[in-house]
């Protein structure tokens, strides 16, 4: 069977590119290369990063990552079993040239070199499944940032759901709470005049100064009188209304209101509402 070296140096010979040439191309160091051709791995950089260059090596020769990933790993088993024998055989040679000697000292020593060897199995086991550590905690890395990215667009779609359906806090132009601020005193209508007798409806005028969307509902039957109506700078828009309504705008520095004949701003900025009594 040919080993992961000898696949990747036929398949660029058969690709018919130089290691230069293919380095330039990967943007992988070309002493890199090399190595990975002649099975030698220790290139003095973490683990996940001789993966990936594998990788992208594979991509560019047209050969199974997935199988060079595989015989990859099984190499590094194959590595750490034969480290874990010599450090066993090691231990059996001490051993053997320890000579014994009958007393308590010797009685004592025994089971610290147990505990040694023991501990150095450990490490070495440890050693051997650190790869495939390292390999889990890229995929909950990877798990965790679309986790993440979803939460932020899920809040988003959230805000600008609530931000579309409703507004500001509710106002009151009688007791100017509304925050409504008078700009400028105009002329009275006869319908407008505060001395006239008290009628079932009332005209109230939108006035544009800026760019903006209008929608105008009473509040007490729904009836929505206006909806997300554009308006331009100098637009005038009268409305008849009966009892309280709620008017909704995009551009709250963009809107005055005309009621009873006095001009109102609505003290409000961007996307929110007003209501009228």
């Amino acid at each position: 069977m040919q080993s992961i070296g000898e696949r990747l140096e036929e398949a660029r010979k058969r690709k018919g590119v130089t290691i230069r040439e293919a380095a330039e191309a990967t943007k992988i160091r070309g002493d890199y290369l090399n190595s990975f051709e002649n099975n030698n791995f220790q290139i003095n950089v973490p683990d996940i990063y001789v993966r990936g260059f594998l990788r992208s090596y594979c991509n560019f020769l047209k050969v199974s990552s997935e199988k060079v990933i595989t015989d990859y790993n099984a190499e590094l088993l194959g590595e750490a079993k034969a480290a874990k024998r010599e450090h066993r055989e090691f231990f059996g040679r001490m051993e053997l040239q320890q000579t014994p000697l009958v007393s308590e000292e010797s009685k004592t020593a025994a089971p610290n070199s147990i505990q040694e060897e023991k501990s150095q199995t450990d490490e070495d086991d440890s050693g051997r499944f650190g790869f495939l550590d390292k390999i889990d905690k890229e995929a909950a890395i990877k798990i965790g940032i679309v986790a993440a990215i979803a939460m932020m667009l899920l809040l988003v779609i959230i805000w600008l759901f609530r931000t579309l359906t409703s507004g500001g806090i509710d106002d009151t132009v009688a007791t100017n709470s509304t925050g409504l601020v008078p700009t400028q005193q105009t002329t009275s209508s006869p319908s407008a005049n505060n001395n006239a007798p008290s009628q079932a409806t009332e005209s109230i005028v939108l006035i544009a100064t800026g760019d903006v969307r209008v929608s105008v509902t009473e509040r007490n039957t729904g009836r929505v009188l206006l909806d997300y109506f554009p308006m331009v700078a100098g637009q005038r828009e009268p409305i008849e209304k009966s009892g309280p309504v709620k008017i909704d705008y995009t551009a709250g520095e963009n809107l005055q209101v005309e009621v009873r004949g006095t001009a109102y701003g609505t003290g409000k900025t961007g996307q929110n509402y007003s209501t009228i009594p």
